[in-house]
């Protein structure tokens, strides 16, 4: 049987799932491999098997403790978040101190629950009233910067303090990131956020669009891709995010190192 790392190279997700299920039942206490099944899930957007596996390495191994807070606190935010996305619950902002990002959360939250006038309107105010935020991604200068989602647009998704919510590219000042290390940063990418306010915090960004999980493509649920569909907004995102940089230049997500703002 091929290992699960070369199954999960070649794209088979189904096939790396089982081998590890089959390992971690022969071997219980084989703690790299719950690691790897626990990650493997986080990507195939099974949150409670997740879950169970964090737990079980937290009883194998009391350096887990950490690691184990974290990402419950991570996929708890998923789970917000999907409330958000069926429409069940109105989306959040995590700064407020952009008086236009408002309208975009309202948008947002109208659009899903199929109110599409209501929407469009908020979000033309918003995009009327978004300034510019000119700066650099990595060495690439930009004028503006934007999610090629509309449904983001001037504000980039984020998961702080365990909190799900949106950002507002004009509150920030920087954001630094050392780039995806394991499987799990394909999922939620780790960087620190310096706001202008000048406070300081470490934060995850969801890497891939909402409803990814759901993709059958294996290439997007390990966001080496991204692709569009329509909905009741304008295209929709599946896969790795994309960040519009202004006169047609675009930079995914996982590329981000340094963006900076002037």
């Amino acid at each position: 049987m091929r290992n699960a790392d070369d199954l999960l190279r070649a794209g088979d997700l189904d096939g790396a799932r089982q081998s590890l299920v089959e390992r971690v039942k022969r071997a219980p206490d084989d703690q790299p491999s719950r690691m790897f099944l626990f990650q493997l899930f986080c990507v195939l957007g099974e949150w409670e098997k997740a879950k169970a596996q964090l737990k079980v390495l937290t009883q194998l191994s009391p350096e887990a403790q950490m690691l184990a807070v974290a990402y419950n606190l991570a996929i708890d935010a998923e789970f917000e978040r999907e409330k958000v996305f069926a429409g069940q619950v109105p989306p959040a902002l995590l700064v407020n101190t952009s008086p236009w990002a408002g309208d975009l959360a309202v948008a947002l939250g109208a659009g899903l629950q199929g109110r599409v006038d209501d929407a469009g309107a908020a979000r033309s105010r918003a995009f009327d009233a978004a300034p510019d935020t000119p700066g650099r991604f990595n060495d690439q200068a930009f004028d503006w910067i934007a999610d090629a989602d509309p449904r983001f647009g001037p504000a980039f998704e984020a998961v702080i303090h365990g909190r799900w919510g949106l950002v507002p590219f004009d509150a920030v000042r920087k954001v630094t990131s050392d780039g995806p290390q394991d499987l799990r940063d394909l999922v939620w990418l780790p960087v620190e956020i310096e706001f202008k306010t000048g406070q300081g915090v470490a934060a995850i960004l969801p890497v891939r669009y909402p409803a990814t999980q759901g993709a059958t493509d294996a290439n997007l649920l390990l966001a080496r891709a991204t692709d569009w569909r329509d909905g009741p907004m304008g295209a929709e995102g599946l896969g790795q995010k994309l960040w519009s940089l202004g006169d047609g230049e675009e930079a995914g997500i996982l590329a981000l190192r340094h963006l900076a703002f002037a």
